[in-house]
């Protein structure tokens, strides 16, 4: 759709489909791929750095220019996405970024964050004045979180847990967590029950619930049945859901360097042809005529996995 006309920007990508938060329109606070979980099932490959050190990684004068900027352009998105390559709160001054692109505009902003950092007062507090900010919680057990999201040797999911939990006495709003399963990782009933009480304890507004639909991280990584994401949905009550593929109709495409756009957009994470179709406003077909000169040419690639062939940028993430 937009990522043609965005190409001029550093740290905003998209607007992209976002199967959470409609049109999103995502902001990189963090160079690729500093983390502080290295998960088997993440999109955007292996983590190249664990830290759990804070710094101004990319300047906050930077991206609010960039903001006013597309701003300007009045190219219509549902939500503002702090996320990007890496763990955004592990920007220090993310409730500086956050704040500022609020007086810039009405538009909602997401923060979306493994909740890994939640522990410390100072995150808990930089998030206060987001919009949505929505958490994962993959494993409550030692075994399973370590096995799912491989994180810095320091953090421990009784600080990560109790973390959400406090961070819900004092944000007033929306909070939706995101489970992801791995099939024999964390889906065995103990590991549910487990979940299913550190849930209770943090009270989401919604449980998303989701499964590798992805090329991951790990080619073992191993998704759900729908039987099964529906049991475990059943499991955890009205709150919970299944995420969604987006749907919306996507507005047409604008004109510009529809290759150059292709190429930027997969260099964020890999998409099938309909992802991208939905996210250019290009038929399937149509995209089809760009998508295998730029394979011959090296510049992307693809890849099976699943039902699906993905695409990918030849380079890697940035």
């Amino acid at each position: 759709m937009i990522e043609t006309r965005v190409k001029k920007y550093r740290h905003l990508y998209g607007p992209v489909p976002s199967r959470r938060l409609g049109w999103s329109l995502g902001i990189d606070l963090v160079l690729h791929k500093i983390c502080t979980y290295d998960c088997i099932y993440c999109q955007i490959g292996k983590t190249t750095k664990w830290t759990l050190a804070r710094r101004e990684y990319v300047p906050v004068k930077e991206v609010l220019e960039e903001v006013r900027a597309f701003l300007a352009e009045k190219i219509p998105f549902d939500h503002f996405s702090l996320s990007g390559s890496g763990e955004p709160t592990l920007n220090s001054r993310i409730r500086h970024i956050i704040e500022g692109i609020k007086k810039l505009s009405q538009v909602p902003v997401a923060v979306i964050t493994n909740g890994s950092l939640l522990w410390m007062k100072t995150v808990r507090d930089d998030l206060l004045s987001a919009d949505v900010v929505l958490p994962s919680l993959d494993g409550v057990s030692p075994q399973a979180f370590e096995k799912i999201n491989r994180p810095h040797k320091k953090l421990s999911t009784e600080a990560i847990i109790e973390g959400l939990v406090e961070f819900r006495k004092g944000y007033r709003g929306q909070i939706w967590l995101e489970i992801l399963f791995c099939r024999g990782v964390n889906d065995a009933q103990s590991e549910l029950q487990k979940m299913k009480k550190a849930v209770e304890r943090i009270r989401p507004d919604l449980i998303h619930l989701n499964t590798v639909v992805r090329p991951p991280s790990e080619k073992w990584a191993a998704a759900l049945s729908r039987r099964e994401m529906e049991e475990i949905q059943a499991f955890f009550g009205a709150k919970a859901s299944i995420i969604s593929e987006f749907d919306r109709h996507p507005s047409p495409a604008s004109p510009g360097d529809i290759a150059e756009g292709i190429v930027r957009i997969l260099r964020r994470r890999p998409l099938s042809l309909s992802d991208l179709s939905k996210g250019m406003g290009i038929p399937q077909d149509a995209l089809e005529n760009y998508l295998q000169p730029l394979v011959k040419e090296g510049k992307i690639r693809s890849r099976a996995f699943g039902d699906s062939v993905y695409y990918e940028a030849a380079g890697g993430f940035k």
